[in-house]
């Protein structure tokens, strides 16, 4: 018998596969198991989150026990903007120059290994938004921190930084994936991509191949678009020289499978310079939500003007909103 799980159930199993502490995995397993429905095709699942339920609870107990913390104060980098993006490379692969060139953060590039020794976050601008780039230590089967994986895990989109200026680019791509993996982080191109199992997480992933400046550049990017191009969208990038910096903050902002929306009061006109982000599949519903709480909950319907929209259009609240509509609430 299937399990009819509905939609709801699948976000909070999303949340739970991104939860750090033991706190957090308990409250998403707990909403998991309210949620899910009560008949023999779920019997099976429901014990599994019992189990996975009194495990967590034990681990919380014995922390206590140890008057140790739950997770590290390096464990999260509060999310900002349109999206978070954590960029994951092995040592001088050019993360720290690509979050220099893009924003503000204060970081220094260096020519020796290991000199990022915590999170730095920055903002990227893109148009009318602004995208938030992680500068992460290097992951190496050397040298890793164990709470940067709980970062990458909370992530919105992994950029996986390649250096075109060693050889094999190729193998730099499968001695990362094959570390995350055994973290169970499973990196994708394919948003479509399924978990194997409720611990691994899966993370969409930009592949950036920098220094193209560089001598045998171009046979490095052959020899990657060769083994990977099917698995990831690749962009060559030189910091140095300018290639493609002006094109990676749009495809980012594209592999963050984000929308903008604009809102109006009645009889005013919208803000065009400050819009809400949501997934590309959302509601007026949705859109009402972020706006406040008290808006959903009272909301009747909407007006909705955009480029394949009848100006000031009712909508109901299942609409499907797209990038750049400009929302009513009523």
């Amino acid at each position: 018998m299937p399990a009819n799980l509905p939609p709801d159930y699948h976000r909070a199993e999303q949340r739970y596969r991104e939860a750090i502490s033991p706190e957090d995995k308990i409250e998403a397993l707990e909403e998991m198991m309210r949620i899910m429905p009560k008949h023999k095709g779920t019997d099976h699942l429901r014990a599994d989150h019992r189990k996975r339920l009194s495990q967590h609870k034990k681990e919380l107990q014995e922390g206590k026990k140890k008057g140790a913390k739950t997770s590290s104060t390096l464990d999260k980098v509060d999310k900002q903007g349109a999206g978070q993006v954590v960029l994951v490379g092995l040592p001088n692969a050019g993360k720290t120059s690509i979050v220099a060139h893009f924003t503000k953060a204060q970081v220094e590039p260096t020519d020796y290994p290991f000199a990022t020794f915590k999170p730095t976050s920055g903002m990227m601008h893109f148009e009318n938004i602004q995208i938030q780039l992680v500068d992460m230590p290097p992951v190496s089967p050397e040298h890793t921190e164990y709470w940067a994986f709980n970062i990458i895990r909370n992530t919105d989109l992994v950029l996986l930084v390649v250096d075109l200026s060693q050889p094999a680019p190729e193998e730099q791509v499968l001695e990362l994936t094959s570390l995350l993996e055994e973290k169970h982080l499973l990196l994708t191109g394919d948003r479509e991509t399924e978990s194997p199992d409720l611990s691994t997480a899966i993370k969409p992933t930009y592949l950036v191949a920098t220094k193209f400046d560089a001598p045998n550049a171009e046979s490095g990017l052959a020899s990657l678009q060769e083994e990977y191009g099917d698995d990831f969208p690749i962009l060559t990038l030189s910091v140095q020289s300018g290639h493609n910096t002006e094109t990676l903050p749009e495809k980012l902002f594209e592999a963050l499978h984000v929308l903008r929306i604009y809102t109006k009061a009645p009889g005013k006109q919208p803000d065009m310079d400050q819009p809400y982000t949501l997934p590309i599949g959302s509601t007026v519903f949705e859109v009402a939500e972020t706006v406040h709480r008290d808006f959903s909950e009272n909301l009747r319907f909407a007006r909705i003007w955009g480029a394949d929209k009848y100006d000031g259009q009712q909508v109901k609240q299942d609409h499907v909103v797209s990038d750049e509509d400009v929302i009513e609430l009523h």
